[in-house]
C-alpha cells in the first residue's frame, strides 16, 4: 500500500506530461491551418463588407491565387506581412485577371495595378515603396470601388 502512495505522484506527473503533450500537439496543428486565417475578416467598405482570405506563411503568401479558378465578387485576398518591405507579386499559374493593392502599415494605399492578366507572367510588379499588406481582388474591383493611393482602408481585425 505504502508502495502504490508512493508511485501516485509519479503517475500524475506522467498523465499531466502526456496532457501536456496532446494540448500542444493539437494547439500546434490547429495554429498550422496553412498560413490561412480560421477566424473571418472583412475589408469594410462605404456600402458593403468584402470577405478577406487572410494569407500570412510564407508558402500561402508565394501560392496565392495561383491555381484557383476564380474569386468571388465579394471576397479579396490579403497578404500579411511581418515587416515592411518592397515585396513583389505576379502572375505565376494565374487564371484570371486581378488588380493589386500595395498598402502600408496605416492602411493607406501606395500604389494600385489595374487588370492585370495572367500573361504578363514572369513580369514582377513592385510598389513604389515598402508595404506591410497587398490586396488582390477582381480585376476592375479598384475601379469599380473608388479605390486610389492615398486612400486609408479599413478592415476588421
Amino acid at each position: 500500500m505504502i508502495q502504490l502512495y508512493h508511485n501516485m505522484p509519479f503517475r500524475i506527473l506522467i498523465f499531466a506530461l502526456a496532457g501536456t503533450f496532446l494540448v500542444g500537439g493539437v494547439s500546434i496543428f490547429s495554429s498550422s491551418n496553412a498560413g490561412i486565417h480560421d477566424q473571418k475578416q472583412y475589408l469594410l467598405l462605404p456600402d458593403k463588407k468584402i470577405e478577406l482570405i487572410v494569407v500570412s506563411t510564407p508558402e500561402t503568401r508565394t501560392r496565392g491565387l495561383s491555381g484557383m479558378e476564380s474569386l468571388s465578387e465579394d471576397s479579396a485576398m490579403l497578404f500579411v506581412f511581418m515587416d515592411p518591405d518592397a515585396y513583389g507579386i505576379w502572375m505565376k499559374e494565374m487564371k484570371f485577371p486581378i488588380d493589386i493593392v500595395w498598402l502600408d502599415e496605416k492602411n493607406k494605399i501606395l500604389k494600385i495595378e489595374q487588370n492585370v492578366s495572367p500573361n504578363t507572367y514572369p513580369t514582377v510588379f513592385f510598389p513604389p515603396q515598402k508595404s506591410l499588406y497587398i490586396l488582390e481582388a477582381n480585376a476592375g474591383f479598384a475601379e469599380k470601388n473608388a479605390l486610389s493611393v492615398g486612400k486609408i482602408l479599413n478592415f476588421t481585425r
